[in-house]
């Protein structure tokens, strides 16, 4: 028997699993860092964003 494979689901691990490995080469500034890149030019106030759940807590 044969399984294929949701590419979705595929595309989704693959890639978390590159987010995870630019977060262990960059190190804790990633975040800042990328911030900075999407606010340019400088004249943009930095806009960190933090990924939030419906209905989580705070």
């Amino acid at each position: 028997m044969t399984t294929t494979a949701n590419p979705a689901k595929e595309s989704l691990r693959k890639e978390q699993k590159e987010q995870r490995k630019a977060e262990r080469r960059h190190g804790k500034d990633a975040d800042l860092n990328q911030a900075l890149k999407d606010t340019f030019p400088a004249s943009d106030p930095v806009a960190l964003e933090t990924p939030t759940k419906p209905g989580g807590r705070d």
